[in-house]
C-alpha cells in the first residue's frame, strides 16, 4: 500500500515532468512483454525522452496542476507516458515503429504545445521529417539561387576563356 506522502511525491514528480516536456504521448502497453517494454524504454531514452508508467489518477492530478483539463480515465488499458524533453518528433517516431513490431502497443492521445492531440495526429507527427532534415532542406532552398547565380557567372567566364584560347590558336 502506498502512503499518502508517497502518492504526493509521485504526483509532484509527474507534474514536474509535464512542465518540462515538449510533447507527451499516452500509450497502452497491455500485452507487451517486460523484455519488449524495456527495449522501448531504452530506445526512447536514446532520443532524449522518457517512458513512464503511472496510474490514471496520478496523471489526472498532475495534469490538473499544470492547467490541462483532461481526465486520463477516458483512456483504455495500462497507461505508459512518453515525455519528450528535447525533440517532439523523434520519440513519437520510435513509438510508432515499435507499434509496427508489437500490434498490442497502442498510441492513445497526446499533448503537443499544451493542446490535446489524437492518436492519428501523433502518427502524422511521426511521419514528419526530423528537425535536422528540415533545416537541411531550408539551407538547400536558401542556397539554390546563390549557387545558380554563381554557376551563371562562372559559365560566362569559362566561355570567355574558351574564346580567347580559340583566338590565340587561330593567330598561331
Amino acid at each position: 500500500m502506498i502512503t499518502k506522502q508517497k502518492k504526493q511525491e509521485i504526483v509532484a514528480e509527474l507534474t514536474n515532468k509535464f512542465q518540462k516536456q515538449k510533447s507527451v504521448i499516452f500509450t497502452d502497453f497491455r500485452g507487451v512483454s517486460v523484455n519488449k517494454l524495456m527495449a522501448i524504454r531504452r530506445a526512447i531514452k536514446k532520443t532524449g525522452a522518457e517512458f513512464k508508467v503511472a496510474r490514471k489518477t496520478f496523471l489526472r492530478l498532475a495534469l490538473k496542476k499544470i492547467g490541462v483539463e483532461y481526465d486520463p480515465k477516458e483512456l483504455d488499458g495500462e497507461i505508459g507516458v512518453i515525455f519528450s524533453y528535447d525533440d517532439s518528433v523523434t520519440p513519437v517516431k520510435t513509438a510508432v515503429s515499435f507499434r509496427k513490431e508489437n500490434p498490442t502497443f497502442k498510441l492513445l492521445k497526446g499533448i503537443l504545445n499544451g493542446k490535446l492531440i489524437t492518436a492519428e495526429e501523433a502518427t502524422a507527427l511521426a511521419k514528419l521529417p526530423s528537425r535536422e532534415q528540415l533545416l537541411g532542406k531550408l539551407v538547400f532552398a536558401l542556397n539554390a539561387p546563390i549557387q545558380g547565380f554563381h554557376n551563371v557567372l562562372q559559365a560566362n567566364i569559362k566561355k570567355l576563356v574558351v574564346v580567347i584560347n580559340k583566338v590565340k590558336e587561330s593567330r598561331t
